[in-house]
């Protein structure tokens, strides 16, 4: 289970010139800095701590900033997450809207380290630890089960492995962020 730290950001952006800078004036602020260098790293390092904020930028390899603020608003419900675009604006839907958007430009520091500590100071006390989430599994092509990943929410295909009138116990491991997935099989057939 993860530890939640009160007084972490997780800051997600693939240019490490980005992360360096944030980083060290978030860490002037009085934050330590979590770094990831996408989606899915910021996935992996979600199993070990939970931050107090979350710092995103949208354009980024393997998982995107909207793939992953969707995630961090299913599992993580509670966390603040700040995203942050080079590009043109973005129109947000509900379900994935961040708490503040950003983009990046000459001024920007000072504007996300005064809404960093805003948003740290106005989160609950009590950070959620993640909810659990079952593993899905639905039939595929061709005796195949589809599982979903609890941990990215992606999903993948795996070979089917059960007899009939069996109930298997097995662990996937998902391609993407590397999740261990127990998950149970139930085969029979039809009198």
């Amino acid at each position: 289970m993860p530890q939640a730290c009160a007084s972490c950001v997780l800051l997600v952006d693939d240019d490490p010139s980005e992360r360096g800078l944030i980083s060290r004036c978030l860490g002037k602020a009085g934050f330590e800095v979590l770094y990831a260098e996408d989606g899915i790293d910021a996935v992996v390092k979600l199993r070990e701590i939970v931050p107090r904020v979350i710092i995103c930028d949208l354009q980024m390899p393997r998982m995107g900033g909207l793939e992953f603020i969707a995630v961090v608003r299913r599992r993580f419900p509670t966390i603040p997450v700040v995203a942050l675009s080079g590009g043109t604006p973005h129109e947000f839907r509900q379900e994935i809207k961040p708490d503040r958007y950003f983009e990046k430009s000459i001024g920007l520091i000072p504007r996300l380290v005064r809404a960093v500590g805003e948003l740290a100071r106005k989160a609950p006390h009590r950070i959620d630890l993640p909810q659990v989430l079952p593993v899905r599994v639905r039939p595929g092509d061709a005796g195949s089960i589809v599982l979903t990943c609890t941990d990215c929410l992606r999903s993948f295909e795996l070979a089917r492995t059960t007899t009939q009138n069996q109930t298997t116990e097995q662990t996937a491991v998902c391609p993407d962020c590397e999740a261990c997935l127990p998950f149970s099989v139930e085969s029979s057939v039809p009198t």
